[in-house]
């Protein structure tokens, strides 16, 4: 009994000793004074801090805090911090006050929190506690008005007490361990000064227009209607502050205006009453020039190509353009300028002129466009929003004779004032652009062969995606990047220069990509990838294929009408999915330059989300071998396979001399088929190796005696025993 009592000793101090290292802090973690003024709102945090080791999880905990009445004269909340991982805990609840706990004259309430109140999985992440100071909970509460406290220091604050919850108290995961950490208050000191407050931080886009002006508005307030409130610009762009309100009353406003250059800007202005109170308020702005460009697309001898032309504005709305431009004529023939969806496809005023207005401009090498948003005509038409989108294309006609390697030029030309300019919507600012020429660069497409993305790079792995997107997606992927590069693109992306992308092109790349050594030439082949399908929906469908030489990737393509699928699952490859109107295109491949081993093999599993009376047809499907050759392909839908193993009665049965034996394979199987007679004797043993699916062997019995026999069809781990009967 006495050890007993030595250790139970022993483990009270050692818990003690852990408890004493986890503290709760009320207000400042050093325990100095809090700042607050009379009646007015005050937040007190709490924090944690767990120097004991181990450091406990918390899944429950109680925080009870006893206020003075007289100090504090209401109690608005509390909240529990992020870091608990509120509002994922399963209760986060704030106590009401019970006035008569702990003590008279004081008012006790609590924050009550559990990570998981019952029931797994647990939605609530416990709180673990750290050597420094977690901020986990924060009460809200109201200062009396009281004069006499200015200036004065009120520890107003000891332990709560809750009737059913009683003190301050911890729990861990399991709920069987308890620990009630140590607690530490700091008193309140009246302050003679309220902080003033900014009012709404002022609305500021994340680009501005250079040369164009820019306001924003600033306001802050001080209860304290006394003071002398005033705001104060401390450092900033060029530009002017005015301040249109300030001085005692309680409100301060002022309005900053500026027409700043390109750049970026940092402002600090100041909010001061003038007694104490002086709050800061720091903020950027980013300034870009309002830019006109034209691209400078690639293009082959003899194809056409567009060019796009684009106004760059952050805020600017723009009401209409004057824009004048040359080019070489023997090299590029003008088809058509095409406005563009930000200008409203030109739909008020567009005009374009050839040849108008320019004296140094080749003849047929130049063109005038204008353009105006609304014409106030009873039709209104909303002006070019800010933005990055082409406001028209240029369409040329590259000459047949041009050499490889020219670089022509498409430019802006200013011969007047109003050249090259734009106007916003109500005809009082007109503004200047900067300029951006742009050109036509006339390539060789094979010196793009092996990269269609033309980042420079040959033959890398995003090639290799690109262009697997290529083949479900269609050319619709080359314009992504915004040029009109779709011929040179599908030249560079096909490999086996059969004139188009196809899947040979894309095991291609990913045998190139991953060190593979080609043969000595591609020629093509004759073996044929057979796929097939199921002829009956059902919860999910897979699609397998057949081929005698291992598989490098595929191309599928399966019309859906009238259901749903969900998303493929590809079996030892990567699958790229593309399902629109109706028709799923797959691309299965492998980036690392894995196969598809040859023979049968599933292929792609397609989940089934919903039939609405539809079918699941085959429409393109083309293979290519491992080393990129493409493979003769045919689809088409077969019975579903089976799901389990099945042996079914024999037929005909009762039978004279000859019977078929019928089982279900669900997976490819070794298969015995043993006959005994009615004493248990085998008679014939059939066996073979059969594919999943539904299959017949017969059993001829012509040297057999008539009488009562049974067959054992086993496959694996499965076997089942029929009885038949032979009449002669």
């Amino acid at each position: 009994m006495k050890k007993l009592l030595l250790l139970a000793l022993a483990t009270c101090l050692i818990f003690n000793v852990a408890s004493a290292r986890k503290t709760l802090y009320f207000g400042n973690t050093d325990l100095s004074d809090v700042a607050v003024t009379i009646d007015s709102d005050i937040e007190i945090p709490v924090w944690y801090v767990d120097a004991a080791d181990p450091v406990d999880p918390i899944a429950f905990l109680h925080i009870p805090l006893a206020s003075n009445d007289t100090v504090i004269t209401s109690r608005d909340g509390g909240t529990l911090e992020s870091v608990l991982a509120y509002p994922t805990w399963d209760d986060c609840s704030f106590l009401d006050p019970d006035p008569d706990q702990p003590t008279l004259g004081w008012t006790s309430q609590s924050i009550l929190g559990w990570a998981e109140l019952g029931g797994p999985p647990p939605d609530g992440v416990p709180l673990v506690g750290s050597p420094t100071p977690l901020h986990i909970a924060t009460y809200l509460m109201h200062t009396a008005n009281e004069p006499a406290y200015v200036n004065e220091t009120m520890c107003a604050f000891q332990q709560g007490y809750n009737p059913t919850n009683h003190g301050v108290i911890f729990g861990d995961t399991l709920g069987t361990g308890f620990f009630y950490p140590g607690m530490e208050f700091s008193c309140l000191f009246f302050t003679p000064n309220n902080d003033p407050v900014w009012g709404p931080p002022p609305e500021i886009p994340g680009c501005i227009d250079a040369g164009i002006e820019f306001c924003f508005d600033l306001s802050g307030t001080d209860v304290d209607d006394e003071d002398d409130l005033h705001i104060y610009l401390i450092s900033g762009p060029e530009g002017v502050f005015t301040e249109t309100a300030g001085g005692p009353g309680g409100y301060a406003a002022g309005t900053w205006c500026g027409t700043p250059r390109a750049g970026f800007y940092f402002f600090e202005f100041e909010l001061n009453d003038n007694a104490g109170g002086v709050i800061p308020l720091n903020f950027s702005i980013f300034v870009a020039d309002i830019n006109l460009t034209i691209d400078c697309p690639s293009a082959v001898p003899g194809a056409e190509v567009w060019v796009p032309v684009t106004l760059y504005t952050c805020e600017f709305l723009t009401g209409g353009f004057e824009i004048l431009m040359s080019w070489d004529p023997t090299v590029l023939d003008l088809i058509e300028v095409v406005p563009g969806e930000r200008i409203n496809f030109g739909e008020e005023y567009w005009n374009v002129r050839l040849d108008d207005g320019c004296e140094e401009c080749p003849p047929g090498g130049s063109a005038r466009i204008v353009w105006i948003a609304d014409l106030n005509n009873g039709y209104y038409t909303p002006p070019a929003a800010a933005g990055w989108d082409p406001i028209f294309w240029m369409h040329f006609l590259v000459d047949y004779s041009v050499p490889f390697g020219v670089l022509t030029n498409i430019e802006f030309v200013v011969e007047h004032y109003s050249d090259n300019t734009i106007s916003d919507e109500t005809g009082y600012v007109f503004y200047h652009p900067l300029l951006s020429d742009g050109c036509v660069n006339i390539i060789d497409p094979s010196t793009y062969k092996g990269d269609p993305n033309m980042n420079g790079w040959y033959y890398e792995i995003a090639d290799a995606v690109l262009v697997a997107r290529r083949l479900i997606e269609g050319t619709i992927v080359w314009t992504e990047n915004g040029t009109s590069d779709d011929d040179i693109q599908e030249i560079a992306a096909d490999l086996n220069n059969n004139g188009f992308a196809d899947v040979a092109d894309l095991v291609r790349f990913i045998n190139i990509i991953n060190g593979n050594i080609d043969p000595p030439k591609l020629d093509p082949t004759s073996e044929v990838a057979s796929f097939t399908m199921p002829n009956v929906v059902g919860n999910e469908m897979t699609v397998t294929v057949r081929s005698a030489l291992d598989l490098g990737g595929a191309l599928i393509s399966i019309d859906h009408t009238g259901i749903e699928l969900g998303e493929p699952i590809a079996h030892g490859m990567e699958v790229l999915a593309h399902d629109a109107d109706g028709v799923l295109n797959l691309v299965v491949y492998s980036l690392e330059g894995n196969t598809i081993t040859a023979g049968k093999a599933d292929l792609v599993t397609i989940p089934v989300i919903a039939n609405n009376g539809g079918t699941m047809e085959f429409g393109e499907v083309s293979a290519a071998d491992s080393y990129g050759r493409l493979l003769e392909s045919t689809a088409s839908l077969v019975a579903p396979l089976p799901t389990e193993f099945a042996v079914k009665t024999n037929y005909p049965n009762p039978f004279n001399a000859r019977t078929m034996i019928n089982f279900d394979l669900p997976i490819d199987s070794d298969v015995n088929v043993n006959i005994y007679s009615i004493t248990g004797q085998l008679v014939e043993t059939i066996s073979g190796q059969f594919e999943a699916g539904s299959h017949s062997v017969t059993w001829d019995a012509t040297d057999v005696a008539s009488g009562v026999y049974f067959y054992k069809v086993s496959a694996g781990d499965f076997s089942q025993t029929m009885k038949m009967t032979l009449l002669k």
